[in-house]
């Protein structure tokens, strides 16, 4: 879901109460999601800031989120999407230190 956000124009996302950043990583163990060193169990709440119609649009086109959805409707999964209107992100407050691999002298 988040990358057919990003595809679809999303200016920010944030998943549960974490702000995404170009370097979040988020994984999926089992039915858990991992994110930035925390671990959250189902439901979870993914909320985006963006051209509503944009990201409708990204989500419906998406092969990943069409798969899913033939879960949904088979083994009735969760998946409610909403348009909250006026929505504000808080700022990202992790660090942003990268790491990088050295090739040995």
């Amino acid at each position: 879901m988040v990358n057919a956000l990003w595809q679809g124009g999303a200016k920010g996302i944030k998943v549960m109460d974490q702000r995404l950043i170009s370097t979040s990583a988020v994984r999926c163990v089992g039915n858990t999601l991992i994110l930035q060193g925390r671990v959250y169990s189902p439901p979870y709440k993914i909320t985006a800031v963006g051209d509503p119609e944009r990201l409708q649009q990204s989500l419906a086109a998406s092969k990943a989120i069409q798969t899913y959805m033939v879960y949904v409707n088979v083994y009735g999964l969760g998946w409610k999407v909403t348009e909250d209107g006026a929505v504000t992100l808080p700022g990202y407050s992790g660090t942003v230190d990268l790491h990088y691999a050295k090739p040995v002298q």
